[in-house]
């Protein structure tokens, strides 16, 4: 039996022996393959952020650090901000002058600049990159534009709110704009409206309305699965929610949800301001990436506030401080995701983790803002506001 034993054995260590040696024949492949790996290019995540006169731009990866500033001379006053990856071109709307404004993303360049309409305000381009779906404040009308060369390409027509009573607002027509993930519909608000336009965006032809809600619409959100539709409403702390209805395309609101200031807060401002930053005690609104959260900002007492939508009803989780000192009052007018969700940018100077729920740093954010990254200097992602 013994001998049968080390036969045994040797025959295991010659398998052993030649296993041993394709594999060190293989080692140039590997080394080939891990230096690949290695020389892959990363990706440089950066925040796009309009100024009083231009774009400040900031490393999303390096404690968003300020990397430096894009001047776009006489502009100001932004109202959209957009870019097309594929295209590598960023979007601003300036209100000074009234003028849609194009650049290069790989070289900060300005390619062009032009009158679109009558007040071009908060636009979206569509996921192929090819279109801009732009509101004229001024008119009663969205223009879908050539993202190459701002031309004209269509006009869907909707309508001009009507004045408040109180706190009127100024040029009260179309406004802001939303796209659905596969780009096939266009969602469309107007001032003092309290119905969210729906429009196919192969006919540019209205679909249908949702709604309506309590009063005008502000800024406000479409689930990724287009069932739900999330909107701040004039008058209101808070946010309604639609469900949304496909044949015919409609729907109506479901629900109504308060936010809550934290008292001691509200001891701190016994008197909160009058004027209301756009009039409204909130204004900002957005879905997280992964659809279970909405997150809105309390532009009068300075705070972000957090809801898990994932059931009914909402329940607020968390109420987020942005004030560094009682005595501070920022005024938060919107807010934005990165794209992978883990920052929340709102207007009012922070960035906020959203897992652990903290402010994370402190930059000069405004409400026009977005997420745009790169790769060896191409454009490969965008997010939007």
């Amino acid at each position: 039996m013994r001998p049968s034993y080390w036969y045994v054995r040797r025959l295991n260590r010659r398998e052993f022996l030649s296993a041993s040696a394709a594999l060190a024949a293989s080692f140039p492949s590997l080394r080939s393959l891990r230096a690949g790996a290695e020389a892959a290019p990363a990706l440089e995540r950066r925040l796009y952020v309009t100024n009083a006169s231009g774009i400040s731009v900031y490393d999303i990866d390096n404690g968003h650090a300020f990397l430096r500033k894009i001047d776009i001379p006489n502009s100001g006053e932004y109202k959209g901000i957009a870019a097309s990856p594929q295209l590598g071109r960023l979007y601003v709307t300036s209100h000074r002058p009234d003028e849609l404004i194009c650049l290069d993303l790989a070289t900060d360049r300005i390619l062009w600049r032009k009158n679109v309409g009558a007040y071009a305000d908060s636009h979206w381009v569509t996921p192929d990159g090819r279109r801009l779906y732009m509101p004229l404040r001024g008119e009663t009308a969205w223009v879908a534009l050539d993202a190459r060369d701002g031309s004209p390409l269509a006009r869907i027509e909707t309508e001009r709110g009507k004045r408040y009573e109180v706190d009127p607002i100024q040029d009260i027509g179309p406004h802001n704009t939303w796209i659905n993930t596969a780009g096939t519909r266009v969602y469309m608000e107007v001032l003092t409206v309290p119905y969210i336009y729906v429009a196919d965006t192969a006919t540019n032809t209205v679909l249908g309305k949702i709604g309506p809600f309590s009063k005008g619409i502000r800024p406000f959100a479409v689930s990724d699965d287009e069932r739900y539709l999330y909107a701040n409403v004039d008058g209101l702390l808070g946010f309604e929610i639609a469900e949304i209805s496909k044949t015919p395309w409609g729907g109506r609101m479901i629900e109504r949800v308060e936010a809550h200031t934290p008292p001691s807060r509200v001891a701190d401002i016994p008197e909160p301001p009058r004027a209301k930053p756009h009039s409204t005690p909130s204004h900002g609104l957005n879905l997280t990436p992964n659809q279970k959260e909405v997150w809105m900002v309390d532009g009068v007492y300075g705070y972000v506030y957090v809801f898990d939508v994932a059931s009914r009803p909402s329940r607020q989780i968390a109420s987020i401080p942005i004030f560094d000192t009682p005595q501070a009052r920022p005024h938060p007018g919107w807010i934005t995701f990165s794209i992978d969700g883990r920052y929340a940018y709102p207007d009012g100077g922070v960035v906020i983790d959203t897992a652990t729920k903290k402010v994370a740093a402190r930059i000069p954010t405004s409400e026009k803002l977005i997420e745009i990254d790169f790769k060896q200097g191409k454009t490969v992602a965008a997010g939007h506001r």
